[in-house]
């Protein structure tokens, strides 16, 4: 027995200390800072620890910070550690790699006490590296989204409503609350966690397993709560720093979120499909129709979670590959489980047949081609991406503004991660110009634009040409080069001098 206590501590050591460098090593150079979210979400931490307002300070004034689908759980934390610290990519990054390694002792945890320690230890490798090397859980877990917190949370809830099932008394208020942090991390989860625990207990009652109604209302209240609370605290803090138009707000968010349209449709299937995510597929529809014995009602829930989530996904969002990537992370777990059986399967198979020499090469193949396939090849092209250059054009852009660039020049600029570096305020693209841009790339019919019919209307003497200019179009690749001056450029971006 102390034996194994002794190597369950030193596999939990090991783990920690391959998480920690796979979280934290080249923590500010990789994945490049230039997704629209990450750099505005922080340039608003930087502007609430600067000046105290919930809002975006632009050259124009104060503007209304959108609602935040990221919770308080992480946004709260970015911006304590930004007062206490000062504005850093580095320290915001940390506190969100604090929740990846978390999550590879949870995961590691739960799955040993679910399943065993070989699926325990296939499941941690599974939920690193599974899916697109840009998309998986080393990647997203160094970026300030509440995707890896929320999922490694609402894992860990799983494992308590496991207990809660049947010890309530005990287990029960750690679940929900467990859950209701979650949801407090990405409130995105909130209504899919609803749904597969509700799910969860009605297949469970099919399957002869009571679940008690205490275990599936408190965690539902718990969740809401959580969410009813934050989006009201963002309409507080909106209100109490001068501006009172939630409602446009909450509009903008549910056209990304609740998207119906069938060109969505046939592209977001297409993406998963172009990403390997038929793995999955068999792996969930194994774990919870095929698999007979140890169906732990806690693992059902994230069973079923995957599978809300997926078709979510596929029917109603904006099909943002981000939002895809708790079906590769889940959905990791689920193929480690499927592995492990056919391994158990293969080993049986072995025992029952020694002398026959397909009996003997099917284990280490079976092992070395599970091994090569599905971890050691993607582990190497993520871990390869973590010794690649930092890309610093955005301080660099920033550096050349600062200097050269007069103090009171109109600068329009979709790359927030620029604001973030500068010292300057920019024009940002307006937000009535990207709905209606977002419209018109899913198949809807795109929303008029009222305020201004170019880039004179903002009185703007600047652009600066990056990647969000690039995918919404403000001004096409070819009119700038045709109508407007270039005045520096680097690897990432542009800065063009608009002509009288």
């Amino acid at each position: 027995m102390r034996r194994f206590i002794n190597s369950q501590k030193m596999v939990v050591l090991l783990l920690l200390l391959g998480s920690g460098f796979l979280a934290v090593y080249n923590l500010d150079g990789y994945p490049d800072f230039m997704a629209l979210d990450e750099g505005f979400r922080l340039y608003f931490a930087r502007n609430v620890t600067e000046y105290g307002k919930w809002a975006i300070l632009t050259q124009d004034g104060y503007q209304e910070y959108w609602r935040d689908s990221t919770g308080l759980l992480v946004l709260g934390s970015v911006i304590a550690a930004f007062k206490l610290f000062g504005p850093s990519l580095w320290l915001a990054r940390l506190l969100v790699s604090v929740f990846l390694i978390a999550g590879v002792v949870t995961i590691y945890l739960v799955v040993h006490n679910w399943y065993g320690q070989q699926a325990a230890m296939l499941a941690v490798a599974l939920f690193l590296f599974f899916g697109p090397p840009w998309l998986n859980s080393v990647t997203m877990g160094r970026c300030v989204y509440g995707e890896v917190p929320a999922l490694v949370l609402f894992i860990a809830g799983c494992w308590l409503w496991s207990h809660a099932v049947t010890q309530p008394s005990r287990f029960l208020l750690p679940a929900s609350l467990t859950f209701a942090l979650a949801v407090l991390a990405k409130d995105l989860f909130a209504p899919v966690i609803i749904a597969a625990i509700v799910i969860t207990s009605v297949y469970q009652r099919w399957r002869g397993v009571i679940v008690p109604p205490l275990c599936v209302i408190l965690p539902i209240m718990a969740c809401l709560v959580a969410f009813i609370g934050w989006s009201l605290f963002q309409y507080i803090m909106s209100v109490l720093s001068g501006f009172g138009h939630q409602h446009n707000l909450v509009h903008l968010s549910l056209s990304r979120v609740i998207v119906v349209s069938p060109q969505l449709w046939f592209q977001n299937t297409k993406f998963l499909y172009d990403n390997g995510v038929l793995f999955v597929i068999p792996s969930v529809l194994y774990v919870l129709f095929i698999r007979k014995t140890n169906i732990d009602s806690g693992f059902l829930v994230l069973s079923f979670f995957l599978v809300v989530w997926s078709i979510w996904y596929i029917g109603f969002s904006i099909g943002w590959p981000r939002y895809a990537y708790p079906i590769w992370a889940v959905g990791g777990i689920m193929l480690a489980i499927l592995l492990d059986d056919l391994r158990f399967m293969i080993r049986q198979y072995v025992k029952k047949e020694p002398k026959r020499l397909l009996s003997r090469l099917a284990y280490p193949i079976f092992i070395g081609l599970s091994c090569a396939i599905i971890v050691l090849w993607p582990a190497q092209n993520t871990v390869r991406r973590l010794f690649e250059k930092a890309n610093n054009d955005a301080q660099m852009i920033a550096q050349y503004i600062d200097t050269y660039i007069s103090a009171d020049a109109r600068i329009v600029s979709g790359q927030w991660e620029i604001w973030f570096y500068s010292s300057r305020t920019y024009i940002p693209i307006p937000a009535e110009y990207y709905e209606s841009k977002i419209a018109e790339q899913v198949g809807k019919h795109p929303f008029a634009v009222s305020h201004f019919t170019d880039m004179h209307d903002l009185r703007a003497e600047y652009i600066i040409d990056g990647h969000e200019n690039q995918v919404v179009e403000m001004v096409p690749f070819s009119s700038l080069q045709d109508d407007y001056e270039l005045v520096y450029q680097n690897a990432s971006y542009r800065l063009y001098r608009l002509n009288p």
